[in-house]
This record gives C-alpha cells, sequence and structure tokens, in this order.
C-alpha cells in the first residue's frame, strides 16, 4: 500500500461560480440560479458575486391587508379591502371608504394626462377623480370597471362582466360622451370564441394591452378613425397586479408560468426554474398574486396552496436572469425614484435597504446540487474546497456538506462570526470525506455575507 506523496503527481482544480462568468480560463463548473436546490434571502446584484440581500426597515403602518401603495402629487397613499387611505402626518385618513372589508374587491387607481388627478374604481362604482383634497364621481364612465390605463392621451376602461373596453376623449377622462371622430369617446367589443371575460389592462410600447385568462388582445391607432384591436398571441393574464411594464419588456403572470413580452416577438415564459411554486397556486385567490420591480429585479408574491393571499415573494432578475427566493411576503409594491418599497398583510410599508431585516439579523442560506470527480471514488481522491467570501460585521458564515445526491446528514466543515467591526474577507479551506463519489454543500448564515467563488481541488495517487 503506497502513501500519499507530498505533491501528487495528478491534479486538478475547478472553479465554480456560483452566478457565471469568473475564471473562464480554468475549467468551470458552473452553478447558476437553476443549478441550485435552495436559496434563500441571496440575490446577484453585484454579478457575478452572489450576497445576500438588501435589508429592510418600517416606513409607516396602517391596518389589514394593504393591496395598492404609491405616491401622488407626493403624498402617500395605500389601498386595502376597506378603502382608499392617505398618509396625513403619522397618520391615514380616508379618501375614500366602502362600508365593509372585502379582500376579493377588484379595484385599480391610475394617474392620468398631466399627472394632477388620481382615478381609482372598485368594479362596482363610478370611476372617481381627486385632485388631493376633493373627491368628484364622473357619472359618464363607464360602469362595473375594474381595470384602467392610459394610452394617447385617453383613458381606457374594461371590467370583468363584459368584453367592452370603453376610451375616453382626448387628454380629458371626464370626457365620456362626446362624437367627434378624432377627440371622442367611444367603445370597443373585444369577443374570444369561448367569451372569456378581461383580467388586466396596460398600456406598454405604443398600444393599449387587454388581457383575457388565455388571451391577449392589442389595440393600435389614436382614435376611432384607425383604431384597431388584433389578438397576436394565445397568452392570458390571471391578476392584473402581476401586470409591471419596464423600460424594456412587459411582464405577468398567466395561468401556467410568468411571461416576458417585449413587444414584438411572442411572449417569452420565464418562470421555468419556479414551476413548482406556478404549479401550486391557489387559483380561486389568483387575483391577489402582485408583482414590482425596483429596476434591476422583478418582484413576483404567489399565492399558493390553501392560502387566500400571498404567501411567498420570489424575483427575477433582469441581468442575470435568474430567480430568488425571499423570506418576507410583500402583498404590494412601489418604486420612489430609486427607493423600493413593499407592503404586507399586516398593514406594514417597508422601506428596502440597510443590513437587517427591521432590526432582525437576515438569515440567509444557499444549497448547491451535487459534486462528482467523474469516475473516481473517495479511496484514490482528496476534494478540497476554498470557498472565497467577505463577512461583513457582526455576521456568520458556515459551510456544510452532506454525501449523495440527496437527503443525508450535513457536517458542518467550517463556522465563524465577524465581530471584528471590520468586513472580513476569507479564504475558507473545507476538507470533504464521504463515503460516496457525489456530494453538495449548504452555504449559510445570519447577517450579510458575499460568496465570491468556490475553488474545487481534485488529487488522486499518482500511477
Amino acid at each position: 500500500m503506497q502513501l500519499w506523496t507530498d505533491a501528487p503527481s495528478k491534479s486538478k482544480q475547478a472553479i465554480v461560480t456560483l452566478a457565471d462568468g469568473l475564471n473562464q480560463s480554468v475549467e468551470s463548473i458552473e452553478i447558476k440560479d437553476s443549478q441550485n436546490t435552495a436559496v434563500v434571502n441571496m440575490d446577484s446584484f453585484i454579478y457575478p458575486t452572489v450576497q445576500v440581500r438588501d435589508g429592510y426597515t418600517q416606513y409607516a403602518s396602517h391596518t389589514g391587508y394593504i393591496n395598492r401603495i404609491f405616491k401622488f402629487l407626493g403624498v402617500w397613499y395605500c389601498g386595502n379591502g376597506k378603502g382608499l387611505y392617505k398618509q396625513s402626518g403619522s397618520s391615514w385618513t380616508p379618501v375614500y371608504e366602502y362600508g365593509d372589508t372585502n379582500n376579493n374587491r377588484l379595484w385599480d387607481a391610475a394617474m392620468f394626462f398631466d399627472g394632477s388627478k388620481l382615478y381609482f374604481i372598485d368594479g362596482s362604482l363610478q370611476l372617481r377623480q381627486y385632485d388631493g383634497s376633493s373627491l368628484t364621481t364622473l357619472i359618464a364612465a363607464r360602469p362595473n370597471s375594474s381595470f384602467i390605463a392610459t394610452y394617447m392621451n385617453r383613458f381606457f376602461m374594461a371590467g370583468p362582466n363584459d368584453n367592452l373596453l370603453w376610451y375616453s376623449g382626448l387628454r380629458d377622462a371626464a370626457d365620456w360622451t362626446s362624437t367627434n371622430k378624432y377627440t371622442g369617446t367611444g367603445k370597443i367589443t373585444v369577443e374570444t370564441q369561448d367569451g372569456e371575460k378581461p383580467t388586466g389592462l396596460t398600456g406598454f410600447n405604443n398600444h393599449v394591452i387587454l388581457f383575457k385568462k388565455y388571451t391577449m388582445h392589442k389595440l393600435f391607432g389614436e382614435d376611432s378613425t384607425n383604431f384597431n384591436m388584433t389578438q397576436p398571441y394565445g397568452v392570458g393574464c390571471i391578476s392584473d397586479r402581476t401586470v409591471v411594464p419596464t423600460r424594456e419588456s412587459l411582464f405577468w403572470l398567466g395561468p401556467d408560468g410568468f411571461y416576458d413580452y417585449m413587444g414584438g416577438s411572442a411572449p417569452t415564459k420565464i418562470s421555468d426554474p419556479i414551476k413548482n411554486y406556478i404549479n401550486s397556486i391557489n387559483m380561486a385567490y389568483a387575483q391577489h398574486c402582485v408583482a414590482g420591480t425596483d429596476g434591476r429585479f422583478v418582484y413576483l408574491s404567489l399565492v399558493t396552496g390553501s392560502a387566500t393571499t400571498p404567501n411567498v415573494t420570489l424575483k427575477y432578475d433582469l441581468q442575470t436572469r435568474a430567480w430568488w427566493v425571499e423570506s418576507y411576503v410583500a402583498t404590494a409594491f412601489y418604486l420612489d425614484g430609486t427607493t423600493f418599497y413593499f407592503a404586507t398583510a399586516d398593514g406594514k410599508i417597508m422601506k428596502m435597504g440597510g443590513a437587517n431585516d427591521n432590526g432582525t439579523p437576515i438569515e440567509w442560506s444557499i444549497e448547491t446540487k451535487p459534486f462528482s470527480e467523474s469516475d473516481e471514488t473517495v479511496r484514490k481522491t482528496i476534494n478540497k474546497l476554498w470557498v472565497i467570501a467577505d463577512i461583513d460585521p457582526d455576521s456568520s458564515l458556515n459551510v456544510d456538506y452532506a454525501a449523495g445526491t440527496e437527503g443525508g446528514t450535513w457536517i458542518n466543515g467550517y463556522s465563524q462570526t465577524n465581530g471584528t467591526g471590520q468586513i472580513q474577507s476569507l479564504r475558507i479551506p473545507i476538507i470533504v470525506r464521504t463515503p460516496e463519489i457525489w456530494y453538495r454543500l449548504k452555504m449559510y448564515g445570519t447577517g450579510k455575507a458575499k460568496i465570491h467563488r468556490i475553488v474545487r481541488e481534485i488529487s488522486r495517487r499518482g500511477a
């Protein structure tokens, strides 16, 4: 039996990049979002490093399940199943209250033309116009509307009970009766073979898009002389609150997945890595699913299993096209300039940013798919791992490994808590000893950390 040599005659180094792109001059094994079995509270904002996401702090609080947050004329507004409210100092005053609490009520709000007025509907009320102090009912507007959008300086409205798309007069959201063919009002019938009703409405890329559950319809033109409604693709929407426009794309949740549409080619389904979440959506309450964007990520909250309001929040990286899972659950989103906010089911409004979650250290983890070394066995090899990482002050990092392709017992190979008051940059050595060819890694901790890369060294006995 030969002893291990001091310098093995055959050795191999592999660089594992958690978010793609590092050390391409050597053999790399890339671990992207689809190659992890579990990731919580991490993202790829500093590509290609994987790091713990930003924390959040509480900005304001209300009562009940918040389903809308936005600003109008520099003032905060929020909505729930009971009504629409305006922030006044540290409290909220009602703009309009329904007289009951109904979280399933479909309603929408939007600003139009010069942004001096706010408009909102709830599926049964006439269109309301609000200027920051006084509320006006626009009795001529389409009744029983739940979806509103703006396009070419006109207001468009649709409802879940018929297939009529109404549009206002040019630059006048209060005009729903004039008949001038160039500046006047009108309505368009949008039918499908099965008679399905609208589920959402938005303006995007110089046209209006009307969604139904299984179809999308695009309106082109400027007035009644050239309005043209087409049905380009058999892709629908199940929640109007997941319709999110960005500078380049339109995103929304369909019955079979989350879609990206750039206006020219067919919509692309981008949700295959999270298909288990998509397949478990509670369709009876799918209207509560909601999405938003901060410019880098698109956030998506889903109602899954037996839940009746959102119970999981995920986000999609627009640059790396990776999905990440968050530990918090958001019920509404809003981007105020460069600052991102989200609301919760218990009436809180959170401001993103910081090193902890409202005073609590962030708990994060990442588990990789199994590694193996071809047909080598542990009797022939030594597996040494180097984890290149940064740990912020008052944060921790643990590295475990487990034998086999799934299941098994995790063995801790390294634990470190940074109490120095300065960021620690570490090159962590891990020796893996398992009775099997395959093994997996799990890194986890509290606070903030960055995982730059994993260097895997495999040394074997010389011939």
